[in-house]
């Protein structure tokens, strides 16, 4: 049994516009600790962990994401295009379907690129604490995050009973000490997603001591996942089938059409939500999936990029008596903030953003706005 990891790098780059665009996503920008993508810090942080770790992403954004390969040993075979987006189940299914032909037993762990994690081995072992779990209890594993906070944007999951420590082994291979920090971390069974809850239900959620963020990290071996999606959906996997068949016979014209026809399904859904074999390894390390501009200047200000009125600058930047901003210059000009608080600035050689920071979510009718009056040239 193989441990391959996937990459999910997709996006289309709307919340944080204008410097995320339609070909170059939240993945491919340099937001994460040290200045790297957060596409190339994922791949550090999960290189190792398994037999192999390929990229998910779409046929326009592939040319970005092989950029960030060189170094780290990993080559075209790499890259699993999805032809055209369709969301995260059938990209998953079609990323499945491809290693199960090759690896049948494969166990498999799905991350996303674009989050900004600041703990690298808490992380690493939570990944190899779910996928042994998926493996061990021959069923779907995720990892949820202690809450920070009382967050009404993210989803959360519910624990019930705790997962007896004795069934759980590490994948093969794991790193030793990554895998003994993963086998110490509480698993519990799931009691059930639940969406983005209001404000009172969130504090009650931190409150319970029993709901934890859904970070998007999931795992399976190759069979459960196909055995589960031909439950929820046997058009979409047969459908996927087929494309997997025609992918390998070189026939991409046929793959093309076959995937385009499917519907825009998100994994959790499709699959996650419904099944009754799940596992949730609950975890705590520095995490954000940089869901605005908001959460960019709170990230780099916890990590330390901070000045010491809380702004985060990037470029040529002036500040006088302003506080809790985020202005990043990436024009070549010098941009000047005074007297004025919580304010983000975003200035490219096309565009300028400027917003209050509590109001950073706006961002996304402005690129509405953009693609309504058909300025595909700044999307």
């Amino acid at each position: 049994m193989g441990f391959h990891i996937l990459v999910l790098a997709g996006g289309s780059g709307t919340r944080l516009w204008p410097l995320s665009r339609s070909s170059t996503p939240k993945h491919l920008l340099p937001l994460a600790p040290g200045g790297e993508t957060l596409l190339r810090s994922t791949l550090d942080r999960v290189t190792g962990l398994g037999d192999s770790v390929r990229v998910v992403t779409a046929a326009n954004q592939a040319p970005g994401c092989r950029s960030t390969l060189g170094g780290l040993g990993l080559d075209e075979a790499s890259i699993i295009e999805e032809p055209e987006a369709r969301g995260t189940g059938p990209a998953l299914a079609l990323a499945v379907g491809l290693i199960e032909r090759e690896d049948p037993d494969a166990l498999i762990a799905s991350v996303h690129a674009d989050h900004r994690v600041s703990d690298r081995d808490a992380y690493r072992a939570a990944v190899v604490a779910s996928a042994g779990w998926a493996a061990a209890t021959d069923g779907l594993a995720t990892v949820g995050l202690v809450p920070a906070a009382p967050v009404t944007g993210f989803g959360y999951i519910e624990v019930s009973a705790p997962r007896d420590p004795v069934a759980w082994r590490p994948p093969a291979g794991s790193p030793p000490g990554i895998a003994a920090a993963a086998g110490a971390l509480p698993a519990f069974e799931s009691a059930g997603f639940k969406e983005k809850p209001s404000a009172e239900l969130a504090r009650s959620y931190v409150a319970d001591g029993r709901h934890l963020w859904n970070l998007g990290l999931f795992s399976w071996t190759a069979r459960r996942f196909r055995a589960e999606l031909a439950a929820a959906d046997p058009e979409l996997a047969a459908t996927i089938d087929e494309v997997v068949d025609a992918r390998l016979s070189g026939d991409d014209a046929l793959a093309k059409r076959l995937y385009a026809a499917l519907p825009l399904r998100p994994v959790e859904p499709l699959v996650l939500e419904r099944t009754r074999r799940l596992t949730v390894v609950q975890a705590s390390f520095g995490w954000s999936d940089l869901g605005s501009w908001l959460d960019v200047g709170q990230s780099r200000s916890a990590d330390g990029d901070a000045d010491a009125n809380g702004n985060v600058t990037e470029g040529d930047v002036v500040l006088t008596s302003a506080h809790g901003c985020t202005v990043i210059s990436r024009s070549g000009r010098i941009v000047a903030v005074a007297g004025i608080d919580g304010i983000v600035v975003i200035d490219t050689p096309d565009a300028v953003l400027v917003v209050p920071s509590d109001k950073a979510q706006l961002v996304k009718l402005i690129v509405e706005a953009l693609r309504a009056s058909r300025r595909d040239d700044l999307l």
